[in-house]
């Protein structure tokens, strides 16, 4: 019998907060961007924080600063900020998804990690939190181990392909598995699986989830809450603290 899989988006799922972001931030106060984009990065940052600059405003000014200055930074550079990231904060995890992570591994089920960040700190914190495999963004290294600037696997709109091809190839199973996301990139993915859970969902994926009937779960401080589809529109089912 083919094993069972749960896969778990990591940024904002697992990790409250963003790897590829705390990656970034890391480069910069190692002196491995440029002073105008650092600057960039902080004005964005107390932007976004400020309401006066949009998620996406922020977020992009992140992408531009790795994709312009990756050609630039050491492959050993690199790595070694993504230590240091997860050495110090790798353990700012939801209880709930942490919980229920480690709860399905007790049941016999194959743990995925598939991640937008970067290959090198994605698969640090899957390690530190157990899981079986990791697939994150991996940047093209040439033969001296330089990054090219180029992708070698992006994974932004390709989650749902990468599973089902995963799960393929280790002879695994889509039935009775998991999958856990939390914004509208991991819709396809949740809809692989007959337990696809929506956490702490953004907007698209919360509509998303009460078209199809998906389970809802909000982690609030140290409680959980449930919902689940009833009939007049979604109802708390249960709440958890921990």
């Amino acid at each position: 019998m083919s094993q069972k899989i749960a896969v778990f988006d990591i940024d904002g799922t697992l990790f409250r907060w963003q790897l590829f972001h705390e990656l970034v931030f890391e480069l910069k106060d190692q002196h491995l961007l440029s002073n105008d984009a650092s600057a960039s990065l902080d004005e964005a940052f107390v932007k976004w924080r400020g309401l006066q600059a949009s998620w996406a405003e922020y977020e992009q000014q992140v992408v531009d600063a790795i994709e312009k200055y990756i050609k630039t930074i050491s492959s050993s550079d690199l790595e070694a900020a993504a230590r240091r990231v997860v050495n110090r904060s790798g353990h700012k995890v939801y209880a709930y998804t942490a919980q229920l992570a480690q709860s399905l591994k007790k049941q016999g089920y194959y743990l995925l990690a598939v991640s937008g960040s970067q290959q090198e700190i994605a698969q640090l914190f899957a390690e530190k939190h157990g899981f079986d495999a990791c697939i994150g963004m991996v940047h093209k290294r040439d033969a001296d181990g330089n990054y090219t600037g180029e992708y070698e696997r992006f994974i932004i709109g390709r989650k749902a392909a990468i599973v089902k091809e995963f799960v393929t190839e280790n002879l695994l199973t889509l039935k009775d598995s998991y999958a856990v996301g939390d914004s509208a990139g991991d819709i396809d993915m949740l809809a692989l699986v007959d337990n696809p859970i929506a956490f702490n969902p953004s907007e698209e994926l919360l509509t998303a989830a009460k078209e199809h009937g998906w389970s809802i779960i909000i982690e609030r401080k140290n409680i959980a809450y449930e919902l689940k589809e009833g009939t007049n529109g979604y109802v708390l089912a249960e709440t958890r603290t921990f």
